[in-house]
């Protein structure tokens, strides 16, 4: 934990320091060294939220991006008595949980059910080498896509390629297909951030979230995971990070 109670406030872990859990009151001693960032640990070996994960650099650089006030926030649930320490909520009751470890499915979707209102931002780090993405797709609410259909494509793909609707009715037993290269300067004219990508063995948890993630691989954008259009194409849309910050932060 980044915080723990002291004489009743909320302060960040100091050499020698003694506190209180946020959540369940019990004594923290503060974890100050050269190893592992600076922490709060609980006296004992009781572990009061389970869905608490070891804090990370990683954690800590992205809580320092949003306001004290609004890092490791107590929500609870009126109807059960539940309580859980959010990694950020911001003061409209938008949760951010920051996930670095793999997750299990039950947990994923027993936070997604708590939270409600919730985006993931998942550290892609452990598997940056295995998440390749690829070329460039157009809005797709452009005119010209309405009568397109990508296709799914790997990483040593040549053709990267689509189909036109209107080229081939629904009892064709062959489709004409087209090299991706005859329309790029309109997919150029159309790019807002979307890209096919291939996930080599891929962590399948999160492609069964009902919230949005947002994967961070370092540098300035986030991947958001995303379903490109009615077919159920798979796609990545980049978003750059410092936008992303202020938008949560309401400035845009």
């Amino acid at each position: 934990m980044k915080y723990s109670f002291v004489n009743n406030d909320k302060v960040e872990a100091f050499k020698g320091g003694r506190g209180r859990c946020i959540l369940c009151r019990e004594e923290t001693i503060a974890k100050c060294g050269t190893k592992k960032v600076n922490h709060w640990a609980h006296k004992s070996i009781i572990k009061c939220d389970s869905w608490w994960e070891n804090e990370t650099e990683w954690h800590r650089e992205w809580k320092n991006k949003f306001p004290k006030e609004w890092q490791e926030i107590i929500h609870h649930s009126e109807i059960t008595g539940e309580k859980h320490i959010a990694d950020i909520k911001t003061p409209n009751g938008l949760i951010i949980e920051l996930q670095n470890s793999p997750i299990s499915t039950d947990e994923l979707n027993s936070r997604e059910e708590f939270y409600k209102n919730l985006i993931w931002i998942v550290n892609g780090q452990a598997f940056k080498n295995s998440f390749h993405i690829l070329h460039r797709l157009p809005n797709p609410k452009a005119e010209f896509v309405q009568d397109i259909a990508f296709m799914d494509s790997k990483k040593d793909d040549l053709g990267k390629l689509f189909y036109r609707y209107s080229e081939n009715d629904e009892n064709a037993t062959m489709v004409e297909v087209h090299s991706i290269r005859e329309i790029q300067s309109e997919i150029d004219a159309n790019y807002i951030g979307h890209h096919i990508y291939d996930w080599v063995r891929p962590r399948s948890v999160w492609q069964k979230s009902k919230c949005r993630i947002f994967i961070d691989f370092g540098g300035i954008y986030l991947w958001e995971l995303q379903v490109y259009d009615e077919a159920g194409l798979k796609c990545v849309r980049k978003y750059d990070k410092n936008n992303f910050i202020k938008r949560a932060n309401g400035n845009q």
